[in-house]
């Protein structure tokens, strides 16, 4: 298993790892301090990419516009684990070559232009996995901390910020 592929599994298991401590009230709880967007519409977000990324290894073609919104996922937090953990299987049983080429699909526009298409490799879309992962369980972690459930001390927090930490501290 590549590293890029552990990394983006120890993401998805800290994500369960605070799914567990939350309530499935607390789990659907919205915010007007989280612009209204609470822990599940978050955590379906994140998971939605995940999918679009495993898929996508098969096709050659990862498409992350093709996205469902307001399922089970993100109402439920049993759905949502289930999910979680599915993904997270799936995912570390991926056999992949980081450097196999792949075509993207993401829209970079909201005027109702053509979603761009772009070349990448499976190792470039692991990266930018753990970094969109990171930057929405930040927001999980606010939208978890307003309603006084802790995330671990690194939840949300970028790995280059981490290992700056480290040196600091030091």
């Amino acid at each position: 298993m590549i590293s890029l592929i552990r990394d983006n599994c120890d993401f998805l298991q800290q994500g369960i790892y605070l799914l567990e401590r939350h309530s499935p009230d607390s789990y659907m709880k919205s915010d007007p301090g989280t612009f209204g967007s609470g822990v599940g519409p978050h955590m379906r977000h994140v998971l939605d990419h995940y999918a679009s990324f495993i898929s996508g290894v098969e096709l050659g073609i990862i498409n992350y516009d093709d996205r469902e919104r307001n399922t089970l996922v993100e109402r439920s937090l049993d759905a949502c684990i289930q999910k979680a953990r599915e993904l997270l299987a799936t995912l570390h049983g991926l056999a992949i070559d980081g450097d196999a080429p792949v075509e993207v699909i993401a829209s970079a526009n909201t005027f109702g232009g053509k979603a761009d298409l772009s070349e990448s490799t499976l190792a470039r879309e692991l990266q930018f996995l753990a970094s969109h992962t990171v930057h929405h369980y930040a927001l999980i972690a606010i939208a978890s901390r307003m309603q006084g459930i802790m995330p671990d001390k690194q939840f949300g927090i970028a790995p280059s910020t981490l290992k700056y930490l480290q040196t600091v501290e030091s």
